[in-house]
């Protein structure tokens, strides 16, 4: 009972997540699932350290991700971002449907991390 509550606290925690406050015409797209994941678990460890995310924030850390000089996660401007695909983890592939980006599958932007993307369709 005890770690059932403590799951829905942490999933209403991450769902409330603010990853920007600006209106949503862009999304933190990375080249991997996996990379979604860590972009998305540093923002929530800064918010549990008392770190209010700010837009900034989340572009510092967006531009922090990088292998040497590439990056690995990019901000794309777009409206009406959806997903699809999905991978590992739950993380989602998304588009606009316009916007092309390098990553590994010419349908889909990037990847997301799904706690993130509600967050994003919360705040349209």
């Amino acid at each position: 009972m005890q770690r059932r509550c403590a799951l829905k606290i942490i999933a209403a925690l991450l769902i409330c997540l603010p990853v920007s406050a600006e209106k949503p015409g862009h999304m933190y797209l990375c080249r991997s699932p996996l990379l979604a994941f860590d972009f998305w678990g540093k923002l929530a460890d800064l918010q549990r350290e008392g770190v209010t995310i700010t837009p900034k924030i989340t572009q510092e850390i967006c531009e922090g991700m990088k292998a040497g000089q590439d990056p690995q996660c990019i901000r794309v401007e777009g409206e009406d971002f959806e997903p699809v695909s999905s991978g590992w983890g739950g993380a989602l592939a998304m588009t606009d449907g316009k916007t092309k980006v390098w990553f590994h599958n010419p349908d889909a932007g990037g990847w997301v991390h799904p706690d993130y993307y509600v967050t994003y369709v919360n705040s349209r």
